[in-house]
């Protein structure tokens, strides 16, 4: 995997981060423009080294869990592997659980709570459960709602989030038993902050209802399992390019990732999951020149631009590496190794991705005319306004960009912790020292190139660290090069893993949950 160099110089600048988190008052941001705040600890000690052993225990039984994986992982049927995968995702799910519940009471899971319902941490659960009476008459102005400019939480998104809190509303309104069950299940921490918050609003003659905190539970619930169960794709795209050693160790690190934790119960983590499937489900109908895949990868990412045109970076980066897998080389030597002479056979072309562009032209299509036709309102116009809203949010809250440039790639290593940009920044050195090597692995290709251009656009100037979840599974999947020395395609089992050695893996792994959890413990996402 690495040089003892090379990992020793890992481990420290893991500690270095936390150090700077913990040990300095260095702004996390941009003074004046954007930052994140630091949770505070100075009473809170007792707390502290509880929250510490909780979350080191949860991670002692998560390496756990990822070292017995690894024991089997290369030989056990299909069914074994996902039972695995689920296996993985359940006890990632704990430890999300654990790490939230570790830092100072107030900045624990009843965060929840506040973000799901206040209209200034996101606004789509107070929308639909105040303003949204009749959804028809809702997407039929839908439009007129995007015309008015808000560059906020409601203009820049299409109606998928609006609709997704209305209907879980009208949901639990409807089976007030199950919510009455739901919310008995939310621990003391988040029933604490209920009632806060419905103390709050009683005073302006408003209540928060047992179904109005079974939404909010059950949508918190719903977005950490998104995340957790992101593993499967994210470990079936490893598996295109790796062999299953290699894809497995590097999964493992997906649960660990700090930017996660933190920011659940947002919908940028929700969006995790359709992101990984869209990569998955393009590239695959690509390999297999499927119009089935095609059109099932259309419409994830059809879905997902209901929600959030965050997903259309996703998807440009899944074309461009389709697009990068059709260039085939010229080996040579007949050994499947790539020579120094090795030429270039054949260039990028759309012809070989005929069948999966129909399929995804006629699922995108189709479904944005449908939308279009049923609700009232035409979701192009909604996109473009969504666009220019989002664009002029810069024009009321000013920012420097070349600042970004400087503070984002920095915010991006804090976010997804130092370990795993050390796998990324060595896959890319790796890969890239070569451009025939590259070729082959043409997802880390496309993914450098699309979040270079999405960096220096300046398009995320502030809260990085938020807005670029959705990127973290294809940041991930690339960064396996990093473990691997080989890779063999479609599927092939390698008994040659750079990982050097089992300790060296499961020391980079556990350097990952100390850096989480020290992150977490430290960073709010939120400012209320």
């Amino acid at each position: 995997m690495h040089s003892t160099r090379g990992l020793i110089s890992a481990i420290a600048l893991s500690m270095f981060s936390a150090g700077i988190l913990w040990l300095t008052d260095i702004p996390l941001g941009i003074p004046g423009e954007w930052t994140w705040e630091r949770i505070p600890t100075d009473d809170a000690r007792i707390e502290l080294i509880l929250g510490a052993a909780q979350s080191g225990i949860a991670g002692v039984v998560y390496i756990l869990m990822a070292w017995l994986g690894s024991r089997r992982i290369a030989n056990c049927s299909r069914t074994e592997v996902a039972g695995w995968l689920i296996g993985i995702a359940s006890v990632g799910f704990g430890w999300m659980l654990a790490v939230q519940e570790s830092p100072p009471s107030g900045w624990r899971l009843s965060k929840a709570a506040f973000v799901l319902y206040y209209p200034g941490s996101s606004g789509y659960f107070h929308k639909a459960r105040y303003e949204i009476r009749d959804t028809d008459e809702f997407l039929r102005g839908y439009e007129d709602l995007m015309a008015e400019g808000d560059v906020l939480h409601v203009g820049t998104h299409p109606p998928g989030l609006f609709l997704f809190y209305r209907t879980m509303i009208d949901e639990m309104n409807r089976r007030p038993a199950l919510a009455e069950f739901i919310v008995s299940m939310a621990p003391a921490s988040i029933t604490e902050s209920f009632d806060i918050i419905d103390a709050n609003e009683q005073r302006s003659g408003k209540e928060l209802t047992t179904s109005d905190r079974a939404v909010i539970w059950l949508t918190t619930l719903l977005t950490q399992a998104c995340c957790v169960l992101t593993v499967v794709p994210i470990f079936l795209m490893m598996r295109q390019t790796n062999s299953r050693d290699t894809s497995w160790r590097a999964t493992a690190f997906w649960p660990l990732i700090p930017t996660l934790v933190i920011f659940i119960p947002k919908s940028d983590v929700l969006f995790v999951l359709p992101a990984a499937l869209l990569v998955w489900t393009w590239l695959t109908a690509a390999r297999h020149q499927s119009i089935l895949f095609g059109a099932l990868a259309g419409a994830i990412g059809w879905a997902g631009l209901f929600c959030s045109l965050a997903f259309l970076p996703i998807g440009l980066i899944a074309f461009v590496a389709s697009l990068l897998g059709t260039v085939k080389l010229d080996e040579g030597d007949g050994t499947g190794e790539t020579s120094p002479q090795a030429t270039l056979q054949q260039p990028v072309t759309l012809v070989w991705l005929w069948k999966p562009l129909l399929g995804g032209v006629i699922a995108v299509g189709g479904l944005t005319l449908i939308a279009s036709l049923l609700c009232g309102m035409n979701l192009l116009n909604v996109w473009i306004y969504n666009y220019h809203n989002h664009a002029a949010f810069y024009s009321q809250f000013t920012r420097t960009v070349w600042k970004w440039w400087l503070v984002n790639p920095v915010e991006l290593a804090f976010a997804a912790g130092v370990p795993v940009i050390f796998l990324l920044v060595r896959s890319v050195m790796l890969r890239l020292s070569d451009w025939r090597v590259a070729v082959r692995d043409p997802l880390l290709l496309s993914f450098v190139t699309v979040w270079t251009l999405l960096w220096l656009s300046g398009k995320n100037s502030g809260e990085a660290a938020r807005l670029w979840n959705p990127l973290l599974p294809i940041l991930l999947v690339v960064a396996a090069g990093g473990l691997a020395k080989t890779t063999q395609p479609d599927g092939a089992n390698s008994t040659h893993d750079d990982s050097g050695s089992e300790r060296a893996w499961l020391l980079l792994l556990s350097c990952q949950a100390v850096v989480c959890a020290a992150i977490v413990m430290r960073v709010s996402g939120f400012h209320f």
